[in-house]
């Protein structure tokens, strides 16, 4: 940064999150190649979460618990008329809850699918980012 340029917390906040958002995505991959199911699922939320938080921050909307996941991507839907980012996001928040299957229950195919649902979603959910 350089001394003329003012300091933008939010939106150095909002480029973390998507970072982050990607960082998670690209492990999540690595994991499944690993058949570490359990981390793969887990990282695949979160690279939904994190990019939902950025969504939220950019729109000033409230995102500071697990419960808000789904009202920040309801608004985002209603925002930009896209019915898939609540059927995405379904995907995805299903993800978090295989970090608490036993991994016989888990499908290495089933979560590879997932992921690049979640993948999708963050595409979509990026432009919202923008302030």
């Amino acid at each position: 940064m350089s001394p003329m340029q003012p300091y933008d917390e939010i939106g150095e906040s909002i480029e973390d999150y998507r970072l982050q958002s990607r960082e998670f995505l690209e492990k999540s991959r690595r994991y499944l190649a690993d058949d570490d199911l359990h981390q793969a699922s887990e990282k695949g939320w979160g690279a939904a979460a994190w990019m939902v938080k950025a969504v939220a921050t950019a729109q000033g909307w409230q995102y500071d618990k697990h419960e808000h996941f789904g009202e920040v991507l309801y608004q985002a839907g209603k925002l930009t008329g896209d019915d898939r980012l609540r059927i995405l996001g379904e995907i995805a928040n299903g993800r978090h809850g295989n970090f608490y299957q036993r991994k016989r229950f888990l499908h290495a195919d089933n979560i590879g699918a997932s992921l690049d649902e979640v993948a999708a979603l963050l595409d979509l959910l990026e432009p919202l980012t923008e302030r």
